[in-house]
């Protein structure tokens, strides 16, 4: 089986060659001959390094418009695997990831799925006892209901067969929450059919490090819900675009 693992970025050149370091590092745990993975980074107009260093590292790079779900779909549609894997830029595999993916796939029922999610805070953050015993209850709370929903992000890593990608039609143009909408959209043609990986992605906490860990949260659950109230996602992104290094895309 032929995976391809398709990273999305955008001045990414922080965090870019770590991120693909670890997906190498998982594809090292194959037995040879087993499995074939392909990396491409698909770029949003990057103008730092972020394209310089993918050369180094990735299989492919693509240039694509600037926006996650453009960025998303343009990396599917140069890929040749079987099933697609979609990381952020700053998310980093678990070195058994990939064999857990195509063990879960093997199963033809499957369709696709995600990962468990931990947060990696910068050694340079100091936190107090308190706010890392939130930030614990916040990182538990929230993949005991990943687990339970399906509700993936997309920085937990969502992985997809390519036919299902295609008779879904891969992500809509949407400026924000394009990963619950396919996400929700994918339970709808079979939730039991989505299947929850408990060794667990790492992703950068820079946003909370950022505005706060408090304020994010907050966030992210007004993003949340008022998506699912039915806001326009356009309407959305412009209401918290102050926020820009989470809506960078």
């Amino acid at each position: 089986m032929l995976i391809s693992v398709i990273i999305i970025t955008f001045n990414e050149e922080e965090n870019l060659a770590e991120t693909i370091k670890s997906v190498r590092s998982a594809v090292n745990l194959f037995p040879k001959g087993f499995s074939l993975v392909e990396i491409i980074v698909s770029d949003g107009g990057s103008t730092d390094e972020t394209i310089n260093i993918a050369k180094s590292l990735a299989d492919l790079i693509i240039e694509s418009p600037k926006g996650r779900h453009n960025q998303l779909n343009f990396g599917a549609s140069v890929s040749k695997g079987e099933a697609f894997l979609f990381l952020h830029a700053d998310t980093y595999l678990p070195e058994d990831a990939l064999i857990r993916m195509i063990i879960r796939l093997k199963d033809p029922k499957i369709l696709g799925g995600g990962f468990k999610k931990h947060w990696n805070w910068s050694d340079q953050v100091k936190r107090t006892s308190f706010l890392k015993f939130c930030c614990k209850i916040w990182q538990g709370v929230g993949n005991l209901l990943v687990g339970a929903t399906k509700a993936f992000p997309g920085d937990n890593g969502i992985f997809v067969r390519k036919e299902t990608f295609d008779f879904l039609g891969g992500y809509k143009p949407l400026w924000i929450c394009e990963d619950f909408d396919f996400i929700y959209r994918l339970k709808k043609i079979g939730k039991n059919h989505i299947t929850y990986i408990q060794s667990p992605v790492l992703t950068s906490a820079r946003r909370l490090e950022r505005y706060g860990f408090f304020r994010t949260i907050i966030l992210w659950t007004l993003i949340f819900f008022l998506w699912k109230l039915g806001m326009d996602p356009k309407r959305l992104r412009n209401l918290f675009k102050k926020y820009s290094i989470y809506l960078r895309f």
